[in-house]
């Protein structure tokens, strides 16, 4: 006898799964054939530029940019087009505010978040992990989340979602985009505790999220 599959989202059998083998009902799931959607996002032309160049050939993808004004940041609601994945790229110049109660992109980030189900990607450039093998600076990120009342910044980067690099990504932070832009390919819904409440909406029954193939 196998487990039954289910869908993350809707909660719908789709199949079985038998030791290593999956057997899914081809009425419940869709085929994919097309490449993700990126979104690429920042107050700066250049740090788009270079984030799209950067994570082009990671995956098959096609990436659009959406350059950030700073008067419309309060009050961003939609994001252009149906992308899969969002990533929001942060130049560090002195003082980093990204999120909650004073963040330049609080709004932006959870109207991604909404839009994608969480798959979301916050990069900061012109900031180096201590460690090469580090995802991101750690003692930045507790600074910001902790005596820069950011809160959010550090549930980002407990998730997995938050990258610093200097110039460049390192081939540890490469493999991290990939694993995130494999989870946006499949819609993979994602919970992360410590995010804030509004950024999240109820699942809808057996919706296009349920396109795991």
């Amino acid at each position: 006898h196998g487990q039954t599959v289910v869908c993350p989202d809707c909660g719908q059998a789709i199949g079985l799964r038998n030791e290593s083998l999956h057997f899914l009902r081809r009425d419940r799931i869709q085929s994919r054939t097309d490449k993700l959607q990126v979104l690429v996002c920042s107050l700066k032309q250049q740090e788009i530029t270079e984030v799209s160049q950067a994570i082009a050939g990671i995956f098959p993808c096609d990436v659009r940019s959406r350059p950030l004004l700073k008067a419309e940041l309060r009050q961003f609601t939609a994001l252009p087009g149906k992308p899969e994945l969002v990533v929001v790229v942060h130049r560090n110049e002195g003082r980093a505010l990204l999120t909650d109660r004073n963040g330049f992109y609080h709004e932006v980030l959870g109207t991604a978040w909404k839009q994608t189900r969480g798959n979301v990607l916050v990069v900061l450039t012109r900031v180096e992990p201590q460690e090469p093998t580090d995802l991101y600076d750690q003692n930045m990120l507790r600074s910001l989340s902790i005596q820069g009342d950011q809160p959010t910044m550090g549930a980002l980067g407990h998730a997995g979602r938050v990258l610093t690099w200097g110039n460049s990504p390192s081939a540890e932070q490469l493999q991290q985009i990939l694993k995130l832009m494999t989870k946006a390919y499949f819609h993979e819904s994602i919970h992360a505790t410590g995010i804030p409440q509004n950024w999240n909406k109820p699942s809808p029954k057996a919706s296009a999220w349920c396109a795991l193939l």
